[in-house]
């Protein structure tokens, strides 16, 4: 399972672009607030 470090380095590694970058730290931040609400 990969770390977000990894993802951000393996995202880096592929493409610059900031807009994936939003992309990937939303779906990052939808999931952590998913879990949490799931455990409250």
């Amino acid at each position: 399972m990969l770390t977000r470090d990894d993802m951000i380095r393996e995202h880096r590694a592929r493409s610059g672009s900031l807009p994936a970058l939003v992309l990937v730290y939303s779906v990052l931040l939808s999931t952590l607030a998913l879990s949490a609400s799931a455990i409250l």
